[in-house]
């Protein structure tokens, strides 16, 4: 059957916006309908995809887009997930939705009383070798996943002008959550306790921000599991990202050191096999979400994964601020749709 392909827009021009513009772009499945950035520079830039560039948020709402995709600054996702909902555009939104998760919650309220398709970018989650990962774990062959390990080091700490808890939520929100939310996708289960202890020990200028360049955490997952993450913002030999997940008869691992084979490798009572896996995470993610925004099906990760992430996240760099302390992490009750207000005249989405 052939399908019209989804229009898309994409709102924050940055090095992140720029590569979904092109995901968007050189897929078969969507086109690239406008672009919108605060930075008259950043819509010049864009032009040369051949289509529209404004810095008016309207104006490019009404451009006969059928969906977002939104890589603006952290302090902006609230306010444009607000406008595309109710303009009753389908939306894609870089982590986190918000800094606090009460205004994380109002403005997913609104995502759901839209009905709008929306889906936060986990991309871990669309990684190839996550997926092999997960998809050795849910056969068994490792047993009952029972610890996971992961780290991730980024090469700097950006651009000193972008420091500050209120700029990009800081270590934990703009880092270790990704982790968070592996732990959960990967193992299968929900985080009931959670503490974290960290420091800046390379970019001291961070510590008069409340802010650190390095974390660990430990998540309890129930009484059966539980995972630890390390993030770091110094590592000169290049971005860096390993994880393992050990189970009761096995384990499955991936790492991407230079001295290290790419790949997913299981390990067994049967012996080791590695698997040549790799992945445009980015791309697939972006691919998914053009594939629900297209067929109705539901999006992934979706509204609750964005949600829990961040109270994990915020609840991580509490007990960091709190010394480690091992703090609970209650369940959270789902967002449902309001009851209909007379007079609403909020669009809802229809394909």
């Amino acid at each position: 059957m052939i399908r019209r392909r989804v229009p898309l827009g994409v709102i924050g021009f940055g090095k992140l916006g720029a590569v979904h513009a092109r995901s968007i772009a050189d897929s078969t499945h969507a086109k690239l309908v406008a672009v919108c950035d605060v930075s008259a520079e950043a819509c010049e830039r864009a032009e040369s995809y051949g289509v529209p560039a404004t810095t008016d948020l309207d104006e490019f709402l009404s451009l006969g887009i059928q969906g977002v995709v939104i890589a603006s600054t952290t302090p902006m996702h609230t306010a444009h997930i607000q406008a595309a909902a109710r303009a009753g555009k389908a939306i894609f939104t870089e982590k986190p939705v918000g800094l606090t998760l009460k205004d994380t919650d109002v403005v997913l309220q609104e995502v759901v009383d839209a009905g709008v398709p929306f889906q936060i970018g986990f991309q871990r989650r669309w990684d190839a070798r996550y997926r092999q990962a997960k998809d050795v774990i849910s056969s068994g062959e490792i047993g009952d996943p029972v610890l996971f390990k992961t780290h991730g080091r980024d090469p700097n700490a950006s651009n000193p002008a972008n420091w500050g808890l209120d700029r990009n939520g800081g270590l934990f929100l703009n880092c270790a959550i990704h982790d968070i939310d592996a732990a959960r996708f990967l193992m299968g289960r929900q985080v009931d306790a959670v503490c974290a202890t960290g420091g800046a020990l390379v970019h001291t200028g961070l510590r008069g921000l409340g802010d650190i360049d390095t974390c660990t955490t430990s998540l309890f997952l129930g009484e059966q599991a539980m995972a630890m993450t390390e993030w770091s913002r110094y590592a000169s030999y290049g971005y860096d990202i390993a994880m393992e997940v050990v189970g009761t008869r096995g384990m499955v691992q991936f790492g991407s050191r230079r001295d290290q084979e790419l790949g997913v490798r299981l390990s067994n009572s049967h012996g080791t096999t590695v698997f040549d896996v790799f992945g445009d995470a980015y791309r697939a993610s972006i691919e998914a979400f053009i594939d629900a925004v297209a067929t109705g099906e539901a999006t992934e990760p979706g509204v609750e994964d964005a949600r829990v992430a961040l109270q994990i996240a915020l609840e991580a760099r509490r007990s960091f601020e709190c010394g480690g302390t091992r703090l609970p992490v209650p369940p959270l009750p789902p967002l449902r749709p309001s009851d209909p207000v007379a007079g609403d005249l909020r669009p809802a989405y229809t394909r």
